[in-house]
Formats: structure tokens, sequence, C-alpha cells
């Protein structure tokens, strides 16, 4: 990761197991006009390979790239606590933003992300003035909300 975002190429990573979730979730970014490119990743491992680049067919970030992660606490491949911890405690990505996506009946999980580094929570189904809110306090709104002829690659 680079010392300061580049506004025009912030990607964002989905890592949601759920596909009515993810959709969900796609449509909230749609409707506060975030439309930054977003890759949808359904486990842990995936995730790990695609910030590390550990598999041949893994896509990963060009490295000019920043990075938002919107994780669900239920991956596919087990629990995304798992993954923050993962993600934080590693030097090359322990700066990720990182937003967890929860239901309202893991508000422990939620409590425990913070603890391991999260940047905010938000409950699932997403709610577009807590996304907005949580982007904004990140300090990435404006750069993910820039109206699309400002924007060099989405």
């Amino acid at each position: 990761m680079s010392n300061g975002p580049n506004y025009a190429k912030i990607e964002i990573i989905l890592a949601e197991a759920n596909p009515s979730d993810a959709n969900a979730t796609l449509n909230t970014l749609k409707k506060a006009n975030i439309a930054n490119r977003t890759h949808i990743l359904r486990e842990s491992r995936e995730v790990l390979d695609f910030l590390f680049r550990n598999s041949s067919t893994a896509e990963g970030p060009a490295a000019s790239t920043e990075l938002l992660l919107l994780l669900s606490l239920k991956l596919a491949d087990g629990h995304g606590l798992d993954l923050l911890r993962k993600i934080k405690n590693d030097e090359r990505t322990k700066t990720l933003p990182v937003i967890i996506l929860t239901s309202s009946q893991e508000e422990r999980g939620a409590m425990e992300s913070y603890k391991l580094g999260a940047n905010a929570c938000i409950v699932k189904p997403l709610d577009l003035a807590k996304l907005v809110e949580a982007v904004s306090e990140l300090r990435l709104g404006w750069m993910l909300m820039a109206p699309q002829e400002a924007k060099s690659e989405v």
C-alpha cells in the first residue's frame, strides 16, 4: 500500500459469500453514485490471493491502486474476523481501510472487528446513509462519490 490515496484509482473489494447480499451492496453503492471498480470475492482465500497475488490465477490490484475492503463477517470458507486479523497483522495490508458488513445478530463480531482494526461497521442490508457516512469518515467519500466525468477509471 502507498503512503496516500490515489483518488482516481480506488478499487473496492467486496468480500461477501451471499449473492443476494452482494447484489444489495452493489445496488447501494450505485445509489450512492459510487461506481469505482468492484471486485466481488466470496472466500477469505480469494481475498488473500487478490491482495498478495498468491495465485497465478489471482487478478490482484495494480501497484498504484488504492483499495477499500467491504468485508462480510460470513464468508464461504470461514469467518470474516479471521480474514480481518490476517490483513491487520500483515505489514503490507495493515493500513487497508476495512468496513465490516454484518447482520444485526452479529453484534459481538462487530465489536471484535473494531478491536482488530476495522474502520467501520455497517448492518446489512446496507443503509445508504450509513454507507456514505462510513466512507466519508474514511476521507474517501469525495473520491468515491465524485461525478463520473471526474474519474479517470471506474
